[in-house]
């Protein structure tokens, strides 16, 4: 990493492609999540130093401790030094964070990062679009050309440049995740729990917070800027820096990301999109139970506990068929003479042979690898009836649904 000063002097620094500004959480994870993304990245900020309100006193954190993901979890392994990736361990470093640890963990995170430069003490005073990049002018003299920036400025100080008027006057709401459909669930890029509601963060409330591939953070943080919203602030953060190094490596515009390769990028590193404070990040088969909620078979159902998945509840046959139909022209065929009731394992098996046109291979293949490679439990029987997570496991290995395309609203492309 390039710093100010004598290390800038004798250090060339790599060309930036894409901009971010602020000095919060929003900020170090937007930076963060784009160098990681191999885009060279410049996070100004106009103060001596990044996040400094981390230093004034102890961070006793309880929301957000059963949805560890992302960059918030990579911090708190780092502020422990931690060996292990446990979320038991990294929850209770969460309720007693020492401040001056997490500093220390900060600059150790941004130290590794090659292809990010650090400016600080200085604001951004213009934005002018050309026709392939954006020329941003700070109040030291330095200007960069880059392809798609991050305002992460509790007011989004630069709206003035990007638009005449502002278009950011009426936010929507950021809806809590009970409130979202099946087919927004589809587009989600962050969650994050605050006073006891959680909250998802769709693909549709980033872009319209954005202009000329100048993404802005400050309206979609619609809770309180204290130490309990800084794990949902660092996973808004992180999606918002995942769309704009999207853009800035592809050379496209918002409007054209791929939400799949978007969401991909986000669970390349480790981002938590899946809602369910049953299931451990720990877990094996996480990604799968990641992917299969990103495609929408199952409803969110909010309780005294919270979110849960409830994995060993069977999944009947008509809940899915709906889903099944839109993924796959060829389920239709399979559905025609099934009445209903709950999956038997024979049933599913011969439904994903289906769809993806496997042979007698799969069914050989799981009870080979039942125990030892899905960690399912009990023996493999093929009239077992089949429960949610035993469903999600085998339909993202042998069917892929979640490759199928989608659209920004969600509706599944064929």
């Amino acid at each position: 990493m390039l710093f100010c000063g004598v290390t800038a002097a004798i250090a060339k620094e790599i060309k930036p492609t894409l901009l971010v500004y602020g000095d919060g959480i929003e900020a170090f994870a937007a930076a963060l999540q784009a160098a990681r993304s191999n885009v060279p990245t410049v996070w100004v900020y106009e103060g001596a130093t990044y996040m400094s309100s981390v230093e004034s006193s102890a961070l006793p954190i309880v929301c957000n401790a059963h949805l560890l993901g992302g960059i918030w979890k990579d911090l708190l392994i780092e502020t422990g030094q931690l060996k292990s990736k446990n979320d038991s361990l990294v929850i209770a470093l969460q309720k007693d964070i020492n401040p001056r640890l997490m500093r220390n963990a900060l600059e150790r995170m941004l130290a590794k990062q090659q292809n990010l430069t650090l400016v600080s003490g200085t604001k951004v005073i213009g934005i002018a679009k050309g026709k392939k990049e954006l020329t941003v002018t700070l109040s030291n003299k330095r200007k960069y050309g880059v392809r798609a920036m991050v305002d992460a400025t509790p007011q989004g100080d630069t709206r003035q440049y990007v638009v005449s008027t502002d278009l950011f006057a009426k936010p929507s709401r950021i809806l809590s995740l009970p409130e979202i459909n099946a087919d927004e669930r589809r587009t989600l890029l962050a969650l994050g729990e605050y006073e006891n509601a959680l909250y998802g963060y769709r693909w549709f409330d980033v872009f319209s917070q954005s202009n000329s591939n100048v993404f802005f953070t400050a309206n979609l943080v619609q809770v309180g800027l204290d130490d309990n919203s800084l794990s949902l602030r660092a996973n808004l953060g992180q999606a918002v820096g995942a769309a704009a190094a999207y853009c800035s490596f592809f050379k496209t515009t918002a409007d054209k990301i791929d939400m799949r390769k978007l969401q991909t990028e986000l669970l390349t590193f480790d981002a938590r999109i899946l809602p369910f404070s049953d299931i451990s990040s720990s877990d094996s088969n996480f990604k799968s139970l990641q992917k299969i909620f990103l495609v929408s078979f199952f409803p969110v159902e909010s309780t005294e506990k919270g979110v849960l998945f409830d994995g060993n509840r069977p999944v009947s046959i008509g809940s899915v068929k709906a889903v099944f139909n839109s993924l796959y022209s060829r389920s239709q065929l399979w559905f025609v003479n099934k009445e209903g009731g709950d999956f038997e394992l024979n049933e599913l098996l011969d439904l994903i042979k289906h769809v993806s046109l496997r042979g007698d291979e799969v069914n050989r293949e799981v009870e080979k690898e039942w125990s030892r490679k899905f960690k399912f439990k009990g023996v493999y029987d093929p009239n077992h009836i089949v429960s949610r997570y035993e469903f999600a496991v085998l339909v993202d290995r042998y069917a892929d649904p979640y490759v199928k395309a989608i659209d920004a609203e969600g509706k599944i492309l064929r």
